[in-house]
Parts: structure tokens; sequence; C-alpha cells
């Protein structure tokens, strides 16, 4: 075997999938060899790595500095001012922060096919606690029935207004699976993940009323709104259940324990609805049923995600806080926690 083919079976080893054809193939058209052998010595600082491999210190820096703009490492933290740099072990993480990038967008259509037979042959089947669930879905606001039992971190609205820095990105699970028309540039980030996304030139910052607008635009297009499970969000996604490695892993290969519900349910009231049949069509977990001439919906199946409500022509449809607290967020793993210094 030779001398790269080893680095990239480590590097493969350390996401997850030592024996992924499709991985292997990536992290050969990723790296360089000389850019495979020093992330296999990460975590390090460039001074360090430079004294470690017998290099010039100032190439090395620049070279590290370089897979980060990439998306293929990450700054962990900052020794004696130097950013220390880590090879992701996350690596539906680690395939988010490469097609983020604009960059990678005239690579050829095999690229993008490996990325999407890596994920829907390999990283969709991964197993999840059910108490350690990464996202959680968000309800759309102006349709929960009782005002005063949204808390601040189920408010979309006050997540987005809470925020001291926005950038939005395109959506890297629509780049990688290309199933649908909705539009890609939907992504939102939050705080220390937009100054990421802004120093990689992958997002652009925007204010609170476009970031508003695009959330209105995506609940018009049926997308889902999910963000990190913690009460303090990172990342807002707006998803559709044909590409997102969340929503399709539930609705095409039926998994369970792939992301928490939100904290609401969605209730019909039968003597209001005009059977325009749209909460059919627009539920993405398709879990609404019409049967014996009535609307139902089995609260115990629903996601809270309120996009059934917000179309309801005889606005038949309200969200209700659940009755167990069991969907409420807690103190959680953010997406890039620890992961969001830059150099």
């Amino acid at each position: 075997m030779k001398a790269k083919e080893i680095m990239i079976h480590q590097l493969a080893e350390h996401l997850g999938y030592p024996d992924s054809r499709c991985l292997h193939k990536l992290l050969d058209r990723l790296f360089t060899e000389d850019e495979a052998a020093w992330v296999t010595h990460l975590p390090d600082t460039p001074k360090k790595l430079a004294l470690k491999l017998g290099l010039d210190e100032k190439y090395v820096a620049t070279g590290l500095y370089d897979l980060f703009m990439r998306g293929l490492i990450l700054v962990d933290s900052h020794i004696s001012g130097e950013p220390n740099y880590v090879f992701d072990n996350n690596p539906g993480r680690f395939m988010d922060m490469v097609l983020f990038d604009p960059r990678y967008r005239d690579e050829d259509d095999d690229f993008y096919s490996l990325w999407r037979e890596f994920f829907n042959n390999e990283l969709v089947y991964a197993p999840r606690s059910p108490e350690k669930l990464p996202f959680r879905i968000i309800p759309v606001d102006e349709k929960i029935e009782d005002q005063r039992t949204i808390l601040p971190f189920d408010q979309v609205s006050q997540i987005i207004k809470d925020a001291k820095k926005i950038a939005v990105q395109n959506c890297p699970c629509r780049t990688r699976e290309r199933r649908c028309n909705a539009p890609l540039e939907t992504c939102i980030s939050l705080n220390k993940t937009a100054e990421y996304m802004i120093s990689r030139n992958v997002g652009r910052e925007i204010d609170v009323a476009e970031a508003l607008q695009i959330l209105q635009g995506a609940e018009e297009f049926g997308l889902v709104h999910e963000t990190d499970n913690t009460d303090n969000p990172t990342i807002l996604c707006n998803c559709c259940s044909c590409c997102c490695v969340f929503l399709r892993a539930i609705t095409f290969y039926k998994q369970e324990h792939v992301i928490a519900r939100s904290r609401y349910f969605a209730k019909v009231d039968n003597d209001k609805c005009v059977l325009c049949f749209t909460c059919l069509e627009r539920c993405p977990f398709k879990v609404i049923v019409f049967a014996e001439s009535e609307i139902h919906i089995d609260p115990s199946m629903c996601y809270g995600c309120g996009l059934c409500s917000t179309t309801c022509k005889g606005e038949a449809i309200s969200m209700i806080l659940r009755g167990d607290d069991q969907s409420i967020p807690h103190h959680g793993d953010e997406f890039m926690q620890g992961l969001t210094d830059i150099p």
C-alpha cells in the first residue's frame, strides 16, 4: 500500500468509516499527500507541527490555514497565541463543512455522487442515542395556541433577534442530494458559528430583517425549521424531507431517534376544517390522514413543525404544548461547540 493510501485510511478511520470506498475516494481528492501527512499528526499548532516534521514554520502555518479555509480542519483552541488545529471526528459535520463551501461547486458530478452514496448507504445508518439527539425541530411561531407557552429557545424569530451576529450560507444537504428545487441559501448561522462561516467566505453576513425574511420564505416553501438541541442555538436550518440529513433518515429510511421533536404538536378542530387538504400536502412526515370524512393528526407521531397550520384555510389547526417534558431543550452540545475559533 502506498504512503498516501495508508494516510487516507487513517483519516477515514478517524472519521469512523475505515472501509468506506466513497470516503477513501473523497479524502484522496480533497488532500494532497503532504496535506494528508500533516493532518494525520493533528491536533497541533503550526509551530509544533513544523518542529515535529522538520519543516519551515511559515510554510506549515500557511498550509494549515489553507486547509482550514477549505473546511478540511478546524480550530478548537489557541495555545500561546497559535491556533490548535484539529481534524474533525464527526463525519456528518466534516461533510457539511466541505459542502457549505461554494468553492466546491465546480467539482464534477462524481464528487457529489460520492457524497450522496456515502450519506445514503453508510452515514445515514449510524445509530443515535435517543438521549443525545443533535438537532431539534422548532415550530412556526404564529400558530402556537397559547403564546404564553413559548420559551425563547422555542421561538425561531426570537432566536434570530437575540443573535449578536448572523450569516447565511447554502444548505449542504440540498447541495449534496439535489432532489428538489427548494432554495439553497437557507442555512442561518449565529454568533461564533456565523463568525466562522464569514471568516471562511462560506456565509455572508445578514441583518435580522433579512434573516426573518429568509425564514418566512422557507415557511411558505414548506421547509422545516431545525436547530441544535440546546438552549444556546448556533445554527438554524430550513430543511426539506427529501434532502435533509435528518428528515430523509426519518421519512425515507424510517429511522427512529434521529432528531428531537418540538415541544408542540398539531391539533385539528374539525368543526372549523373546510377540507382543503393542504395540511396533507404540507406535512413532511405524512402523519396527517383523512378518514371517516375528517382530518386526523396523531399527536404521538407529530414532530411539531407547524407547517400544516400556516396554510390551513379554515384556521382549524393549532400548535399545542405537549404535556410532558421529553421535548424540552436541554444544555446539549452545540453543532460547532469548541470548534469555531478562527486562526
